[in-house]
């Protein structure tokens, strides 16, 4: 704010002219005033420099980009610390560091070109999935004509496949400790021509009700409810066609992110029911998709 003062100040006294003494003096003075303020803000910029290249706050810096996994920035960091604090314990901290991205580094290299080399081979399928707050343990994956589900004692549905369809099915129990999770998707994808394409989402459905009334929604079935219960079982299921699953291998994928919400039907039974919502599966899943968000639950 001080340097635009004196630079505006010094543009009137421009324009007003320079013959008048007292108004040559003040320009000289403010001149001089503005050439102190601008060395003070040079030393000022200076010691601020200093301060955040401290080995203390490179530190702080190197290790935030580790924990973003921005390794070659948390590299940088600690170079800064070995070439400036020479035959320090901060130097020899900062080039184990050092050592230790460079061995991350190359092993992330071999990993890739051994991704490259296997590509989807390397995949392996898992029963058990945990992230967040919930653990997913998958009993049965398969493929069959009849997808069964809410029994509550004496009768269960079944939804019986069309001609020419079938059912992918999968039993599994979630556990959550949220007393109200949205559930992630089960997708099934298929391999064609060297590529893993989207056929579909399984819908969830309750395995089994205490008995009819809480079916109906006559009263509440407290081991559907997560409030009340940890571990809920599921039968999930999706329609497809024989034509699709038949010409190629069958990845049954699960994608960590919540997308079925609880939800009170005004219509129909059972009254509480999982729905999707948004859960926007990728069309093609590439190698790279399954260090993050997908994980590989059965091929068939």
């Amino acid at each position: 704010m001080k340097i635009k003062l004196l630079a505006l100040t010094f543009g009137i006294l421009t324009i007003l002219g320079c013959s008048d003494g007292e108004t040559k003096k003040q320009l000289s003075e403010l001149k001089t005033e503005l050439k102190q303020t601008k060395a003070e803000l040079n030393n000022c910029s200076a010691e601020l420099t200093e301060i955040k290249n401290t080995a203390e706050n490179r530190f702080i810096r190197a290790r935030k980009f580790l924990s973003e996994n921005n390794l070659s920035e948390a590299k940088i960091e600690f170079q800064g610390i070995v070439e400036n604090f020479k035959g320090t314990n901060n130097a020899k901290t900062a080039s184990k560091e050092i050592s230790k991205i460079d061995t991350t580094v190359k092993q992330q290299r071999i990993d890739a070109e051994r991704k490259k080399a296997l590509g989807y081979k390397i995949l392996k399928p898992t029963t058990r999935v945990k992230y967040g707050d919930l653990s997913l343990k998958f009993d049965k994956i398969w493929k069959g004509k009849r997808w069964s589900f809410d029994d509550y004692g004496h009768k269960y549905f079944l939804r019986d496949a069309e001609r020419g369809n079938s059912h992918i099915m999968t039993r599994v129990s979630v556990t959550s400790e949220n007393n109200n999770p949205t559930l992630p998707p089960i997708l099934v994808y298929q391999m064609n021509n060297g590529e893993l394409k989207y056929l579909g989402t399984q819908g969830y459905k309750f395995r089994r009700w205490k008995d009819y009334g809480s079916y109906l929604g006559n009263y509440a079935d407290y081991g559907n409810d997560f409030s009340h219960s940890k571990t809920i079982p599921f039968n999930c299921g999706v329609e497809l066609s024989n034509d699709d699953l038949k010409s190629g291998t069958i990845y049954v994928v699960l994608k960590k992110q919540g997308c079925f919400n609880r939800t009170k039907s005004d219509y129909g039974n059972p009254e509480i029911t999982y729905k999707e919502s948004s859960c926007s599966p990728k069309r093609i899943l590439k190698v790279a998709d399954f260090d993050n968000d997908y994980i590989l639950l059965k091929k068939l």
